[in-house]
């Protein structure tokens, strides 16, 4: 294990915080096709939407979730270096994703990876911004030899769904010379469309879209490609690099859009003559993910270890609208449209030194360690075809027909294109070793600067005790730090619609704000401050014999100054913002805001046990993990005119519920692996536990109740003349779990829901998602 620690030799069992180490052997038979989904089903402290729905949601990574925290305060680590985040973010009410800025790990091959590493405690004094509930390093494949390659089928048990999936990855290890090595690791596959929604009960019987689709998008033309190498030039001196490069195109299917409904767009004549059915719009994005890592270590058992490191990173995704009108450009405006790209590029140079120190009266040796960090940061928005935000020659917002950009947009305007950078600089200092025989003590501090937030210091307490080489009590108290992502303060939107006020059409924009920009700041919306935490964890580990261990943990997390995406402020609801707005022809308005403050209490509880059979082996596993997130404080702020908008406004309930209840409050996870001969079997099965999805309205609050999914693969390997090759075939959710259905009710009012409040049969938080059994059959060959 290497993450948490600088020791060398320190295993999961042996730190004095929590950490999992999954295998690739382990990921490999969740029959998961990328790393996120496979998380899922062995961590109970990781969470994220599993089948994010609709159009814009097939742009948003994949993300990790700990402790019920949102994905950005999570820090991603790849062979211990920091990885970029993802150059967009969801805007949608999604569990742990509203407004975070995630790194995408659906871009790291499961082909490509030798183990998982997740550390379950603040570090930030150990690794710098975001790990505030944590850390992810994904430690990858490192062979100089051999190789293997994997075909995979799989698709929903119920044909009429979609979601059939073909994937091929594989892995090869060449030796350099001096007995240097170069790995060579990639995934590539597609998607269908996966949909499990009602018949539309406002379109008659017949209808062509009556059964319209608001499910996972499709993926096509996915790759990912991850090499990594190492050549010594001594005994002691080594050079390395790896980098990873990944594309796909997505293609999601939003609400459906009658040519019947009463908006000024559906009404345009242009509308009805291209859509005389109404239409779905369709959003296509195509991702680009490089990245290039390069260093030298060298090591020396008197004048210690350095690591000297540069890497460069970037994400951009580009969107384009499908099915599209922009009808005051009549007839002839196109129906495919591009709306526009954004782009998140990131540097890091470090340098890190370690050294173990004899010091008088200590039972062992002390790990010392100390290093430079430097980071540069840059977010460029580019706009989209100025057909998509702009009124054509055909625009009469007086007329009958109404052509008109209404409902139009969703991607970057000129208004919002901009290049946004930063930099990050510092260092840290550690120790740690044992001051008496079984007492570890750890001591981390870290100092940086950056260019837009200033100064910041942090730092971390660990400390162990073994009252036996069977029982120990381990503990740690930080304090941490999250800067505002430069995504998330570089980033803003603009739509227009045309709004009939005192009987006149009038035109009136729609905003997503920077923060801390001149018309926010009127209303509110101030400059971001970096979210600060403070961590305190006790745990237990027992091992009471070589096959068997335990451990059970608890933890406190309180975050000051949240980061939270406020609600969409508009006129009619706050009518004081009407005279601050309206000299900029804005009726709504968002921002990014620090008006909260969070408490997450927990505890995580994990065992393993092995059994030896006769001529077998069966390994069990289980882990159960607890968490309650709470605000603890939530401020109201003040507009230039001096009126004060309370704090249930700028976060309202259904925010505030991402935050507080949208997370299952438990999760138990079980697993067990029998090896027998050329048989292997899994078998894994998962508890989520009850969670509330809030409204705006408390009537239609829903609480949903727990779920049991279990999955299952079964596995033979060849010898003989076929030896190296493998057949598997699995189930993912076996017994076709699903999900509390969504309510076709709105109780509030009494009246049936519509849209897509009535066909989506389950939440888009659903932590295993609405869609069934999934069935798969992989064949492996090892070389």
């Amino acid at each position: 294990m290497v993450t948490g620690t600088r020791r060398i030799g320190t295993t999961s069992l042996d730190a004095s915080a929590p950490v999992d180490v999954l295998s690739a052997e382990t990921l490999q038979r969740t029959g998961a096709t990328d790393l996120s989904r496979a998380l899922i089903s062995l961590s109970p402290s990781f969470s994220a939407p599993s089948t994010p729905n609709g159009g814009f949601a097939s742009s948003i990574p994949a993300g990790a979730s700990l402790r019920g925290l949102s994905s950005d305060q999570v820090l991603v680590l790849i062979n211990g270096k920091r990885r970029h985040v993802g150059a967009n973010f969801t805007r949608q009410a999604l569990a742990g994703g509203r407004g975070a800025a995630a790194v995408d790990l659906s871009l790291i091959p499961v082909s490509a990876i030798e183990r998982v590493e997740i550390l379950r405690d603040g570090a930030a004094a150990q690794y710098g911004s975001d790990a505030i509930a944590g850390v992810i390093n994904v430690v990858l494949r490192a062979q100089d030899s051999g190789g293997a390659l994997t075909v995979r089928w799989g698709g929903l048990a119920h044909d009429d769904r979609g979601g059939e999936q073909h994937t091929i990855n594989g892995w090869k290890g060449l030796a350099l010379p001096n007995e240097g090595f170069l790995t060579l690791a990639f995934d590539a596959g597609e998607k269908d469309k996966a949909n499990n929604t009602r018949p539309d009960p406002s379109l008659p019987v017949g209808h062509p879209f009556r059964n319209w689709a608001f499910g996972s998008p499709a993926v096509k033309d996915q790759a990912n490609l991850v090499a990594n190498a190492e050549l010594p030039l001594s005994d002691q001196t080594a050079l390395y690099a790896f980098g990873t490069w990944g594309h796909r195109r997505s293609i999601g299917e939003n609400f459906y859009e009658s040519n019947t409904a009463s908006s000024v767009l559906a009404r345009s004549v242009y509308f009805q003559q291209r859509f005389p059915n109404g239409r779905v719009p369709i959003n296509i994005y195509e991702l680009d993910d490089a990245a290039l890592n390069a260093g030298v270590r060298h090591g020396d058992t008197r004048a210690g270890q350095w690591d000297f490191a540069v890497n460069l990173g970037q994400n951009t995704v580009k969107s384009t609208d499908a099915n599209a009108i922009n009808p005051s450009y009549g007839a002839n405006s196109p129906s495919t449209i591009y709306t526009g790209s954004r782009e998140n590029t990131q540097a890091n140079a470090t340098l890190d030194y370690s050294r173990e120190l004899r010091v008088p009266g200590f039972s062992a040796p002390v790990t010392f360690a100390a290093g430079l960090a430097y980071r540069w940061e840059r977010y460029v928005l580019d706009a989209g075809d100025p057909i998509a935000y702009t009124r054509g020659p055909f625009y009469n917002p007086s007329s009958v027909l109404g052509v008109g950009v209404p409902g139009l947009y969703s991607g970057i305007t000129d208004q919002d294109a901009r290049q946004l950078s930063r930099r990050v600089g510092g260092g840290y200092v550690s120790a740690e070793g044992n001051v008496l025989d079984g007492l570890n003590v750890g001591l981390a501090l870290r100092s940086e600067r950056y260019s837009d937030f200033g100064n910041t210091t942090h730092g971390k307490l660990s400390l162990r005790y073994d009252f036996t080489p069977q029982l120990a009590l381990r503990s740690t108290a930080s304090n941490g730090y999250r800067a505002p992502s430069i995504v998330q303060l570089g980033y803003s939107a603009f739509s227009v619609q045309t709004a009939t006020i005192n009987g006149q059409p009038v035109d009136v924009q729609q905003r997503t704000l920077l923060p801390g920009s001149p018309i926010a700041n009127l209303i509110g919306g101030v400059a971001l401050k970096p979210e600060k935490s403070r961590n305190v964890s006790l745990g237990l580990v027992w091992r009471p014999s070589a096959e068997a261990s335990a451990t059970l943990d608890v933890y406190r997390i309180g975050i000051e100054n949240r980061i939270a995406l406020s609600e969409n402020l508009t006129t009619a609801t706050l009518p004081a913002l009407a005279p601050i707005l309206a000299p900029f022809g804005i009726n709504s308005a968002a921002f990014f805001t620090n008006v909260l403050d969070t408490r997450t209490r927990g505890a995580e509880l994990t065992g393993k046990y092995r059994v030896a059979l006769s001529g077998s082996r069966l390994d069990l596993s289980a882990g159960w993990a607890w968490n309650d997130t709470r605000i603890t404080r939530a401020r109201d702020v003040t507009t230039s005119t001096g009126a004060v908008i309370p704090a249930a406004q700028i976060v309202g309930r259904n925010t505030r519920g991402l935050i507080e209840e949208i997370t299952p409050k438990d999760k138990l996870v079980l697993g067990a692996d029998w090896e027998a001969g050329a048989w292997t079997v899994h078998g894994g099965a998962r508890r989520y536990g009850k969670w509330t999805n809030r409204a705006t309205n408390a009537l239609d609050d829903k609480t949903y109740g727990a779920q049991w999914v279990v999955d299952t693969e079964v596995a033979y390997r060849f010898n003989g003349g076929l030896r190296g090759l493998t057949l598997a075939a699995g189930a993912i959710n076996l017994f076709d779990s699903y999900p509390d259905e969504n309510p076709t009710v709105v109780a509030s009012t009494g009246q049936a829901a519509t849209g897509s409040g009535a066909i989506t049969k389950y939440s888009f938080n659903s932590p295993e998602g609405g869609l069934g059994t999934q069935l798969y059959v992989r064949v492996s060959y090892s070389f």
